[in-house]
């Protein structure tokens, strides 16, 4: 079995090889946290075997309580806490191989109650998460398996939902803001040759990041979060999921956006070439032009 870490409730497949954490864009899990570094750790796993080192990060690493004096060897169900932010280790060897990695001190076995972490746990800590941002990107293996990663709202997103759950509507859209922001600049440069994308793994994003700004819509009464699917879809060139369309039905008489966003939403789609969209597509976009008497553009 594969070596996984288990974060914020969701399982992350680590492959052989390096997968570092940090802050940057560039790490393998990429954490929006300030108590972390741009390159905080890497885990270098090799079959069921594993080590963490730290790499020169601010605020250390911990492995079950204990900092980390730069490398450390890892066992199943080991607690590796980076900044703020705890995750567990599973699919290694369940004891310490007898060879170890070269600078690898002495270690210890995790602690039963530190195991877990939840994402109510999580939320309790509101300086770290409050812009929360997880991503898995850069990995060679998850390049060639775009059903392996993780986009960028996935943990996060969450999160979030489960402040929704609980009536913390402040915290949920702190939570989110900046990761959905994010997703729109991204699909903003699309057309950047420095930029680079994966269709599927993006598109999926794009999806969630629209459900999440729906939500926060509905529970908010916010026009803006409305705005910025039709903005976030504009930049993308591409038609809402159904279920977005028939959501915004429903929101679209309880809030107001600004007009100009759909009309230029509109705008787009009716600027596709003639026969680009099939039956199915054009009954979809004729259903988006059914908004516009509820948002005063007829």
């Amino acid at each position: 079995m594969a070596a996984r870490l288990r974060y914020l409730g969701h399982n992350l497949e680590v492959p052989d090889g390096q997968f570092v954490i940090g802050r940057s864009s560039r790490c393998q899990l990429s954490i929006d946290d300030p108590l972390i570094s741009r390159r905080h750790a890497v885990l270098v796993v090799t079959g069921e075997q594993a080590v963490v080192e730290d790499l020169g990060s601010r605020n250390g690493v911990l492995v079950n309580g204990t900092r980390v004096e730069k490398v450390q060897q890892l066992v199943d169900g080991d607690t590796i806490t980076v900044g703020g932010q705890n995750m567990t280790i599973h699919g290694l060897d369940r004891t310490a191989p007898t060879e170890k990695h070269p600078s690898a001190p002495p270690r210890t076995r995790a602690s039963p109650e530190m195991q877990t972490i939840s994402g109510l746990e999580m939320l309790d800590e509101p300086s770290d998460l409050t812009s929360e941002k997880t991503a898995i990107t850069g990995s060679p293996a998850f390049a060639r398996d775009p059903d392996r990663r993780v986009h960028e709202l996935s943990l996060v997103g969450a999160v979030a939902e489960k402040a929704l759950a609980l009536g913390r509507l402040d915290d949920a859209q702190r939570l989110l803001e900046r990761p959905l922001q994010d997703l729109l600049a991204r699909a903003r440069g699309r057309r950047e040759a420095s930029v680079r994308f994966d269709p599927t793994t993006d598109a999926l994003a794009a999806q969630r990041a629209a459900t999440l700004a729906m939500r926060l819509a509905t529970t908010l009464s916010s026009g803006a979060w409305v705005e910025y699917v039709f903005d976030l879809f504009t930049a993308r060139t591409e038609l809402l999921p159904q279920p977005i369309v028939d959501e915004l039905y429903t929101v679209l008489r309880k809030v107001r956006i600004d007009g100009a966003r759909l009309r230029d939403y509109l705008e787009m789609l009716r600027a596709q070439p003639e026969g680009a969209l099939g039956p199915t597509a054009r009954f979809l976009v004729s259903r988006i032009e059914g908004l516009e008497p509820l948002v005063g553009l007829k």
